[in-house]
């Protein structure tokens, strides 16, 4: 597992642009820092109910739940086998689910216990890397960050093409059996790993947006047909460096860049579909933040230190950015 990591991170590192951070204002009991566990190695975050967090680990599949008005937490899901927790959401009833990398698979947990309900093989182990997911009413969305090329003798080669996997809710929210899930291919490029990364809900037409970290764009995607239109793709200066987790609020998308240690605040226009940037925002004190979650005036960031060899004396933190 931890050479499938190592072959990520080192793709995953992108140059990097300078602008000037905002003012951080503090929240009033809200820490700007959140310490993870040393060696957590932290990829997905997201909010459950109330305050309350999940960040998920990419070394091992482990699941940590903490409190964001506190800065306290601890390991909710232990690691059980050769898994990895890349992308997490929490659905409307407090279910974890995380996109499991490298292994296919696509895992759902209890968020109270920590229970496993379902795990749902998408691709063949290491033939593919589940990167990302979001929850809807009706169903979970998964990215395929498709091909990996790499010159490295002995890395996984990761053959999946850009596509996008739906695991389909039952009525009141049922989980469903293996067989239903459906994969959807993307009308993107497929250039090399990773294409298909970040995912989120789009404002207009029952769509999904997801973005694409090798070519620095954010697509809206029909799900019913995979066909795609770019939404954003930015100009000289406002280009996505290393796109990676996605979060939406109304018509504003936000983009972490795992490549410049920010995010990009993208206002949405429903009526042509587009984006434009309005800001960057910096991830203060984070060096590789690759996903991010809302939470009242703020919004989280994870920062998996991509640069840093993994280790079990590695310090990881989650990073509050006020909005």
């Amino acid at each position: 597992m931890r050479s499938v990591v190592a072959a990520i991170c080192s793709l995953a590192l992108l140059a990097g642009v300078g602008v000037a951070a905002p003012a951080q204002a503090q929240g009033p009991n809200f820490p700007d820092e959140i310490g993870l566990p040393d060696g957590f190695f932290p990829e997905g975050i997201a909010v459950g109910s109330g305050s309350t967090f999940y960040v998920g680990s990419l070394s091992d599949g482990s699941v940590y739940r903490g409190d964001l008005r506190t800065g306290e937490g601890a390991v909710l899901i232990a690691s059980s086998g050769p898994f990895s927790t890349v992308g997490v959401d929490v659905d409307q009833r407090n279910r974890v689910w995380v996109a499991g990398g490298p292994t296919g698979t696509a895992r759902v947990y209890d968020g109270d216990t920590g229970e496993l309900l379902a795990t749902y093989p998408l691709t063949a182990p290491f033939s593919s890397f589940i990167n990302d997911v979001i929850v809807t009413p009706d169903a979970a969305w998964f990215t395929d960050s498709g091909t990996q090329n790499s010159p490295n003798p002995g890395a996984f080669i990761f053959a999946g093409s850009p596509r996008l996997f739906k695991v389909p809710l039952g009525p009141a929210g049922a989980l469903p059996v293996a067989g239903a899930i459906e994969e959807i291919a993307v009308d993107v490029p497929d250039l090399t790993f990773p294409n298909l990364n970040g995912i989120e809900t789009a404002p207009w037409s029952g769509h999904i947006l997801v973005n694409h970290t090798t070519a620095g764009a954010v697509f809206s995607v029909d799900p019913d047909t995979g066909s795609a239109t770019e939404v954003y793709s930015g100009g000289a200066g406002e280009e996505l460096l290393g796109a990676d987790g996605m979060s939406r609020r109304g018509r504003t998308l936000y983009v972490v860049e795992n490549g410049a240690a920010r995010i990009a605040e993208i206002r949405l226009d429903p009526s042509s579909e587009t984006g434009t940037l309005a800001r960057t925002l910096v991830v203060a004190g984070a060096e590789t933040p690759t996903t991010s979650a809302l939470f009242g005036s703020a919004i989280y960031a994870v920062d998996a230190r991509f640069g840093v060899p993994a280790g079990p004396a590695v310090e990881y933190a989650a990073f509050r950015v006020e909005l």
